[in-house]
């Protein structure tokens, strides 16, 4: 048996507003948007990450504080975050922090490996990036 990730979902604030930001900030095309009565979908791709966008049309709740910070989110069961490998952690740092991106945490050395640290997207939603 085969497994290799397809795409990872996170529900959005606007699907728009989070289309342009994940195009313009991490350089995700837009592959396909559908239009549905309770949520509309987007997915995006960037080589071989694909993300999947829910922008809720009724009764959509907002980002809990504690899903915003890194350390009290991982004392919470559940899904944490998504972790792009990239081949230049430092350079990828200071290209998004020219655009304005929020980083939560200084570039760290993994337990397994490598370097890390965490950004927030515009919805607030964590973000890491690897380099092995």
């Amino acid at each position: 048996m085969h497994f290799k990730t397809h795409h990872v979902a996170f529900t959005v604030n606007s699907l728009d507003e989070s289309i342009k930001w994940y195009c313009d900030t991490l350089g995700f095309t837009l592959v396909n948007r559908f239009k549905r009565p309770v949520r509309d979908t987007a997915l995006l791709r960037k080589d071989a990450v694909q993300i999947e966008l829910f922008g809720i049309n009724i009764g959509l709740k907002p980002l809990p504080n504690y899903r915003k910070n890194l350390l009290e989110d991982l004392q919470v069961v559940g899904t944490k975050h998504l972790c792009i490998e990239v081949d230049d952690l430092d350079k990828t740092v200071s290209m998004l922090k020219k655009k304005g991106v929020e980083f939560v945490i200084a570039i760290d050395q993994a337990s397994f490996g490598g370097s890390y640290t965490f950004f927030k997207d515009c919805n607030g939603i964590l973000i890491e990036l690897y380099q092995a």
